[in-house]
């Protein structure tokens, strides 16, 4: 009886992938009706070629890149925008335990400016800026969602710069996935 009711069961729920739905959500927190999730992980797993970072940080992004699925959909996304780059570095003058992007628009190109903080969670920072990148890549008007209430978007008074809950929620998703992989070690 109970094998008849799961039968009925597995033919009754879709068959869909988990990554999929998973990546979309992830990424596109604010709608990329655009973007073309079945593709994400086709790209070999790697730093995009219009990324900077580190060597230092070598053998940290490829565990995140190895072990977080929505990391690698960040770096999908953002191998994707031939006119962005992005260039991490180390900085002391980043804010502590934090991290600041710098974003410059010219004659088509975005350059992406990451400061990294050397006492903050290195994982959990660079998904986190990543995804303020790709907001801009989006087209996310910050300035207009911070002001309406509602939106997760808010400015910090003190520095004037934007913070959304959408790269808080992607930061630390990526910081859970590669820690995990470390704890099934």
């Amino acid at each position: 009886m109970f094998m008849l009711i799961g039968a009925v069961l597995s033919l009754a729920v879709p068959v869909a992938s988990a990554q999929q739905r998973f990546v979309s959500a992830a990424v596109q927190s604010f709608g990329d009706e655009q973007a073309e999730s079945p593709a994400v992980f086709v790209a070999a797993v790697r730093l995009p070629p219009n990324v900077q970072m580190p060597a230092e940080y070598d053998d940290l992004v490829d565990a995140m890149l190895l072990s977080s699925p929505t990391f690698r959909a960040q770096c999908t996304r953002i191998a994707r925008a031939p006119q962005l780059h992005i260039t991490v570095r180390r900085s002391l003058f980043a804010p502590p335990q934090s991290a600041m992007t710098r974003l410059v628009r010219q004659a088509g190109r975005l350059d992406a400016e990451v400061e990294l903080s050397p006492f903050g969670d290195v994982v959990l920072l660079i998904a986190h800026e990543f995804e303020h990148i790709i907001e801009q890549l989006d087209g996310v008007d910050l300035g207009s969602l911070a002001g309406r209430s509602g939106t997760g978007v808010r400015t910090d008074p003190r520095t004037g710069q934007f913070e959304t809950e959408r790269a808080i929620a992607i930061g630390q998703r990526v910081a859970r996935e590669a820690s995990r992989a470390v704890a099934r070690r």
